[in-house]
C-alpha cells in the first residue's frame, strides 16, 4: 500500500506515511478508513510523512484533486493540525502550492523538515495539558 496509517494513541496524532507514487484513490481509501474507524478520532492531528513519496507524478492538477477530496471531509476533520514532513528539494514548491490552495480548509497546515519539530507542533496543546511545555 502506498499510504499507511499509524495512530499514536499516546500523543493523539495520526502518522500518514506516503510512499512511491501514491494516488488520489489511495488517499480516498485511507480517508474512508479514518472515518470508519472506532479507534481513530476523525478530527485527530496528523503528520503526513512524505519522505519516501516520489514527487515526479505530482502536478497542480493532482494537488487540486486532492484538495477537492479533502473538502469533502472538511467538517469531519474540524480544526485538526496537519504537519507535512519532507526533506526533498523537489517537494518544497509543491508543498507550498498545496498549502496556499488549501487555505480555505479548516485545518491548519505547516511544513517541516524534521519529525521532531513536526511532532512538537502537532502535540503542543496536548503536552501543555500535561505540563511538559
Amino acid at each position: 500500500m502506498s499510504i499507511e496509517l499509524k495512530y499514536n494513541k499516546d500523543l493523539n496524532y495520526l502518522l500518514i506515511v506516503a510512499k512511491g507514487n501514491a494516488t488520489i484513490e489511495d488517499a480516498e481509501l485511507r480517508m474512508e478508513e479514518i472515518f470508519d474507524s472506532d479507534i481513530i478520532p476523525s478530527n485527530v492531528n496528523s503528520l503526513w510523512d512524505m519522505r519516501e513519496l516520489l514527487f515526479d507524478h505530482i502536478d497542480i492538477e493532482l494537488i487540486k484533486k486532492f484538495i477537492s477530496l479533502r473538502k469533502k471531509y472538511n467538517d469531519k476533520r474540524g480544526d485538526a493540525k496537519i504537519a507535512l514532513l519532507s526533506n526533498s528539494s523537489l517537494s518544497a514548491p509543491l508543498i507550498k502550492i498545496y498549502t496556499i490552495l488549501s487555505k480555505n480548509l479548516k485545518q491548519k497546515t505547516r511544513a517541516f523538515k524534521s519529525i521532531e519539530e513536526a511532532e512538537l507542533w502537532l502535540c503542543e496543546d496536548f503536552l501543555k495539558g500535561l505540563g511538559e511545555i
